[in-house]
Formats: structure tokens, C-alpha cells, sequence
């Protein structure tokens, strides 16, 4: 029966017949583990044995086996590639004959039970001679209508056997799912590639425009001490270049790596095509162990496309704040490490506005006053940005816990209740709202108590809660709406949120982890310990515009620490250690932190250069 064959142009079109090292057509082809082929001659260049090497396609190291090259196996898909070019184009075919050696001879047929092509004359012998007249031949007419994928039957009815249509069928609809499936990871690796292009791009500017401002302040200043100014501007413009070079290679090696793992995706995709829509039921069955641990491997979570952090796209140039007569220094570039952060001030000391118990700490986005829970007056005190006391906000508080402010001046509050009271811009209540449990169990039924607060970029409200039975994260729009929750690991005591909209859970400082989830509640990475941390007890955390996440910790018998992380968990650094009981912890603007003390004044440190 004929069935319909791809013709020769689509085959032709496949870039599985070239050598990516010599770029010629494959001799003596060999297929390493990861489905890259290459010419053995080529290989024996690249791989000396014993040990392993790394494929020049996909970087990926490949164990050498004992025999050396050779030892790897034939990728005699190619080779039937290579006859069917023939048979598809032509109709004309011409090899050694395997059973006369004649060199010179049009291939007429193929028989079956040989498995190898016949010249003409060869057809005629296997119709004279008595034990060949039983082999299975087909000219190449037939071949290209298909024949070939006929399975001869079994004569042995002593073995057990199944035929092989019935053992494929299974074996061709799995790596069907699979490359269905790798066509989703290869759109993520797709995605990340851009968005890891965009921060290189980002960052360039970035580095363009810290250049440009450095070069103006260099003309400004270049009539005075011209001397001391090249050489202040030498070793910025050495700094900016080191911090370039650097971050420049960190990003084309991830851009890099994820185009690697994007080859060897679309590689093991094209195999898998190829046996799909040209493959003989021989060839799936060769194939399938090696095609499905491949494309299995290639979905596991140790491959799957991640994007660095924005803020290593960041650098800046900051002026000096000196006479450019009295001082020839310039200033200094700035990378979004390397901060040095001192105490500016401490709020909440005396008089109407002294907390007693500072937990929950928010700044309003607009007029950049600083809102913090005292736990203890079982209220909310208001400071302007300089720590100056100007208001208290109260209304039937239980325990205030944690506050979060919108852009629209909206007051959120939680008091250790199951509902989140909402306050206006000028402290008038104006409603309450219940968290909404996993289970679609609402928090006042639950018996949950409320507690981590933060808002998102989209002004949505991010509410921790955790009872007996579960800890979650309960996400409102501002009216009190629901629209999804997820589950966390730990007490969300505390929240952040990253510039990627990641979340940052603290628990109370009964636990000593920081979680980094996603917004559907994947745990990405886990913060530990930092090695310099003489205490670590975590109970706060925010994230600054540069992609930089502060994590407070508390220990009420010894000062603890603010530490600071990139959004994928790096370390990076302690901020200080001058803080007692540290809690919640906010950005007032890029260059300064507040954070509460449970029983002691409020802080805020800022950074210099």
C-alpha cells in the first residue's frame, strides 16, 4: 500500500546533514549523547581520549567511551537521509554494490532481508538462486512509495514477539508529547534571551550615560589642577570600565548559555521531527531511549531559562557635592554593590511620637512620609521623610502589625485580626476585608490572623495569614476584591516585592529562612544565613528600585543585622549591624532605609560614597 513521503526539497532543508565543524556533508557520521552528529574524522580533532570533551555545539561535556571516537554510536539516521536524497531527487542511486563489490552500478532494489541496496545484476541472482528467491525485494519505485516501512512478519512461532508498528505506536506518541512539551520551555528560553538582551541594553546606556555625565564633569572642572583632574578621571573612568567589562561578560556568558541550551533544545526537537515525519518504524524504535531521555532532560528545572537580576544592569555617575575650585574630585561611579550605609537618625524617641513597639514599617510613594506600626500604643505613627513626627493614625487597632500605603494614599493596616482594616488618606476608616485561604476559606473563618503586607506594581495588595493549618499569601485589589492566593512554606510575617515581581516571605524570627517565590507561589531560591552574620533571625525585608533586596534581622538579646541580596538570593553584603530587634524594613527613596525596633526607636541610614 503507498504512503505519502516528504519530498527531497524539506529534507534538503534539514541542517542535520551537516558537519558544524568542517560545514561540509557528514562522513563517517558519529552521534554523541547530547544528538549532536559530526564527521568522525572531525571528532578525532576535537576529542582526545581518555577523559571527556565539550561538544562545539551545545557546550556540554561528553564522557569519551573506552574505544575513543569510534566508540560513539553511527548516525545511521544520516546514512538513510543520504539514500533517500538519492531515491527522492534522482530516482538514481549508485554505491558499492554490498553483494558483488561492484563500484560503478546503478542501485535497483533493496532487499529486506540483506538489508543492503543490489545493482541490477544482483536483483537477477536473488531470482535464480533457490535460497534468495524467499528474500523480500523492493526496486526503488517501491521504496519511495513507502514500502520499505513494511514490517516482514515473524515465522517463529517458538519466540515471543510483538511487531514492531505495535511497539512503536506507543514510542512515537510519547516523543510527540515531548517535543509538544519542549515547545513551551523552548518559548521561555526564547523570552529569556530578550529580556536578558534588554538588560545588556539597559545597562549599556546606563554605563553610556554615567560616561557622558563624567566626561561634562571632567570639561567643567579641567582649567583647575589639570593634573590631579585627569588622573581622578582616570581611575573613574579604569572603575567604570572594570565594573563594564565585568558585568558586560556576565551577561553575554547567560545570554550565551541560554542560546546554548536554545541549539541543543531545537537540535533534539529536529531529531525528534524528523523521526516523526520521516522515520521508519526501524528508526523510532532505534531511536526512542535516546530521543526521550534527551528531551526529558532538556525539561527538568536544572535547564529552564532564568534572566538576571535588573539591577546588575545598573551603574551611575554621581557629581561630588564640592566646589569644583576647592576639590578636584569629581565624584565616584557607582555600581549597585559596594554601598557604605551609616545611621542618619534615629525617629520615635520622645513625646507623642515614641514607639514603643515598632513592627510594620511603609513609606507613601507620593509624599514619602514614613507609617510604622506600634505594636505596643496599638497604633499607626506618621513621620514626614525626615523623621519629624507629624500624626498618629487610629481606629479600633487590635495589635498593629504591618501598614502598607498605595499611591493613591490609601492606608492598609493589619492587627493580628483575620481582616485587613482600610484607612484614607487623611486617617478616616473606611472598611475592612477578610484573606481568602487556598481552600477558598475566608480568614474570619478560618481563624487566620493577618500579618505581612505589601502592594505590588500593579496597586495590588499582597496580605500574608497563617492559622494551624496553613500559611498563604492572599492577593486584593484595593477595594478588598479577591483575586488569587498562594501557598507559602513559612509564616509570612513580613513582605517584599522585587522590580521582577518576585516575593520576598520573612517569617517571625522563630525561622531562620527568606523565601523568594514567584507570583503563582514557586519557591525560586531560599536565603540563608549570610557567613559574616554573627546572629541571623530574619524578620523583614524590602526591595529597592535597582533590583537590591534589604533583609532585616532581629535577635532581642544581641544587635542584629541589615544584610543585602540580589533578587536570585546572591549575597552581597552587610548593611550594618547597628540595630536592636530590627522588624519591618523600607525604602524611603533609593539612597536611604528605615527600619523599625520592637522596644526601641526607629532608625535611618543612608549611604555615602
Amino acid at each position: 500500500m503507498a504512503c505519502s513521503k516528504p519530498s527531497y526539497d524539506e529534507l534538503q532543508e534539514n541542517s542535520l546533514t551537516t558537519c558544524s565543524i568542517c560545514l561540509e556533508e557528514m562522513e563517517n557520521p558519529k552521534a554523541l549523547p547530547c544528538l549532536h552528529s559530526f564527521c568522525l574524522k572531525c571528532l578525532k580533532k576535537v576529542a582526545h581520549p581518555p577523559g571527556s570533551f565539550i561538544c562545539p555545539l551545545c557546550q556540554e561535556k561528553i564522557p569519551l567511551p573506552p574505544a575513543g571516537v569510534d566508540g560513539f554510536r553511527d548516525n545511521f539516521f544520516f546514512n538513510q537521509m543520504k539514500e533517500r536524497k538519492a531515491i527522492f531527487t534522482t530516482g538514481q542511486f549508485i554505491m558499492p554494490c554490498p553483494s558483488c563489490g561492484a563500484t560503478d552500478r546503478q542501485v535497483a532494489a533493496r532487499c529486506m532481508d540483506c538489508n543492503g541496496f543490489l545493482c541490477q545484476q544482483c536483483v537477477h541472482l536473488h531470482d535464480t538462486i533457490v535460497p534468495l528467491k524467499v528474500h523480500t525485494v523492493f526496486t526503488l519505485d517501491e521504496l519511495r512509495l513507502g514500502a520499505g516501512d513494511m514490517m516482514i512478519e515473524h515465522t517463529r512461532p517458538e519466540h515471543d514477539y510483538v511487531t514492531i508498528e505495535s511497539a512503536t505506536e506507543g514510542q512515537l506518541a510519547e516523543i510527540k508529547k515531548l517535543v509538544t512539551n519542549c515547545k513551551g520551555l523552548s518559548h521561555q528560553i526564547d523570552e529569556a534571551i530578550t529580556k536578558t538582551q534588554q538588560v545588556k541594553d539597559h545597562f549599556q546606556k546606563a554605563a553610556d550615560e554615567a560616561k557622558k555625565q563624567l566626561d561634562n564633569a571632567k570639561d567643567e572642572a579641567q582649567k583647575v589642577f589639570l593634573k590631579a583632574l585627569k588622573e581622578n578621571h582616570t581611575a573613574n573612568t579604569n572603575k567604570l570600565a572594570e565594573i563594564q567589562t565585568k558585568r558586560s561578560e556576565k551577561i553575554d556568558n547567560d545570554i550565551k548559555s541560554l542560546q546554548n541550551l536554545q541549539s541543543r533544545l531545537t537540535n533534539a526537537m529536529d531529531v525528534a521531527n524528523q523521526v516523526i515525519q520521516t522515520g521508519s518504524k526501524h528508526d523510532v524504535a532505534s531511536n526512542y531511549s535516546t530521543l526521550c531521555k534527551n528531551l526529558t532532560q532538556l525539561q527538568e528545572s536544572e535547564v529552564r531559562p532564568t534572566v538576571i537580576s535588573k539591577g546588575f544592569g545598573v551603574v551611575k555617575f554621581k557629581p561630588s557635592q564640592k566646589s569644583r575650585v576647592e576639590s578636584v574630585n569629581l565624584g565616584t561611579v557607582l555600581s549597585s554593590r559596594g554601598r557604605k550605609w551609616v545611621l542618619e537618625k534615629q525617629i520615635g524617641m520622645e513625646g507623642s511620637g515614641k514607639i514603643k513597639g515598632g513592627l510594620g514599617v511603609a513609606v507613601d510613594p507620593n509624599t514619602v512620609d514614613i507609617f510604622i506600626a506600634d505594636f505596643s500604643d496599638k497604633n499607626i505613627k506618621v513621620f514626614d521623610s525626615n523623621g519629624n513626627y507629624k500624626r498618629v493614625l487610629q481606629g479600633n487597632l487590635k495589635i498593629p502589625h504591618d501598614v502598607a500605603v498605595s499611591s493613591n494614599g490609601l492606608h492598609f493596616v493589619t492587627d493580628c485580626t483575620a481582616h485587613v482594616k482600610v484607612f484614607s488618606a487623611d486617617g478616616k476608616y473606611l472598611q475592612q476585608f477578610s484573606a481568602i485561604s487556598p481552600y477558598g476559606i475566608s480568614s474570619d473563618r478560618g481563624g487566620s490572623q493577618l500579618y505581612g503586607l505589601t502592594i505590588d506594581s500593579d496597586g495590588n495588595l499582597l496580605v500574608g495569614s497563617d492559622n494551624k493549618h496553613d500559611k498563604y499569601i492572599s492577593k486584593h485589589k484595593q477595594d478588598g476584591t479577591h483575586i488569587s492566593t498562594i501557598e507559602t512554606n513559612i509564616c509570612p510575617w513580613h513582605l517584599g516585592i522585587t522590580t521582577q515581581w518576585r516575593i520576598v516571605v520573612c517569617a517571625d524570627n522563630t525561622d531562620t529562612n527568606v523565601e523568594i517565590m514567584d507570583h503563582t507561589g514557586n519557591l525560586l531560591h531560599t536565603i540563608n544565613k549570610p557567613k559574616d552574620a554573627k546572629s541571623w533571625r530574619p524578620c523583614g525585608a524590602c526591595c529597592s528600585n535597582d533590583g537590591i533586596i534589604y533583609v532585616s534581622s532581629s535577635n532581642a538579646g544581641d544587635h542584629g543585622g541589615i544584610y543585602s541580596f540580589t533578587e536570585d538570593g546572591e549575597y552581597l553584603g552587610c548593611v550594618t549591624n547597628d540595630v536592636i530587634h530590627a522588624e519591618g524594613i523600607a525604602m524611603i527613596d533609593d539612597d536611604r532605609l528605615v527600619v523599625a525596633q520592637y522596644g526601641y526607636p526607629a532608625k535611618i541610614f543612608s549611604y555615602v560614597y
